[in-house]
């Protein structure tokens, strides 16, 4: 039996956190740094939290930070961030829980995260929406900094889940909402699409490089219908 692998990307592709992470971050350098306005000019898209964190300093304590006060400003970030998730502007993407319940009844898919977040965090952004359930496995920046080598890490957990439940992975699909996503798919060797729902459109998307785009979840669910009906066929 063959499935395919699917790894998603969490802001931006699967919920929109009403801007919790900015703030989330920005609470954190005020509180160990006196920093305030931490994030401005600074885009977290397709970013991992490391990388994100380092950019701070960079750009507004002109200096490179140590592994320890990168990890420090991380366990302050995830504590605000506790708090931060839970606000009216929090919403799961039209269509995202759909999908994912059609995926799973197919039998079809092994469904995973690999997304720029902590693990921690991952699970702190998905808890208000109840998505986690759908996930069997994942990829974070707390295995690396590097989004294409958190790919490789992501398909590697889901292959040894493929291999105790006795099937193969056909084909590997990285979903993602920014330009950052497309080229880490690339460059771990994945088959892209890039789901155009908030902060970047189809046109930058397949720019980008990306294999498919979509501007909803219902289209998304018809490509894998008539790819999955392709495939048996």
């Amino acid at each position: 039996m063959e499935k395919i692998m699917v790894l998603f990307d969490i802001d931006g592709t699967l919920i929109y956190s009403g801007g919790a992470g900015i703030r989330s971050i920005e609470k954190s350098f005020s509180k160990l740094y006196g920093l305030e306005n931490a994030m401005k000019n600074i885009s977290p898209d397709g970013k991992t939290d490391p990388l994100i964190i380092e950019e701070v300093f960079l750009d507004k304590l002109n200096r490179k930070p140590s592994i320890d006060e990168i990890e420090r400003v991380l366990s302050v970030y995830l504590e605000n961030l506790e708090n931060e998730i839970y606000n009216e502007k929090y919403k799961v993407f039209e269509g995202a829980i759909d999908f994912l319940e059609w995926a799973q009844s197919t039998k079809k898919f092994l469904i995973g995260l690999a997304t720029g977040n902590l693990e921690e965090g991952a699970k702190i952004k998905l808890k208000p929406s109840g998505l986690l359930k759908y996930f069997e496995f994942g990829g974070y920046a707390s295995d690396s900094p590097e989004r294409s080598e958190i790919l490789k890490i992501a398909y590697e957990r889901g292959n040894q889940i493929a291999m105790r439940k006795n099937f193969k992975i056909k084909e590997v699909f990285v979903i993602g909402d920014t330009p950052r996503d497309i080229l880490a798919a690339k460059k771990a060797g994945f088959l892209s699409i890039g789901m155009a729902l908030f902060n970047h459109s189809k046109e930058e998307l397949i720019r980008a490089g990306a294999n498919y785009t979509f501007e909803s979840y219902a289209e998304l669910k018809e490509f894998f219908s008539q790819y999955i009906s392709f495939s048996e066929g």
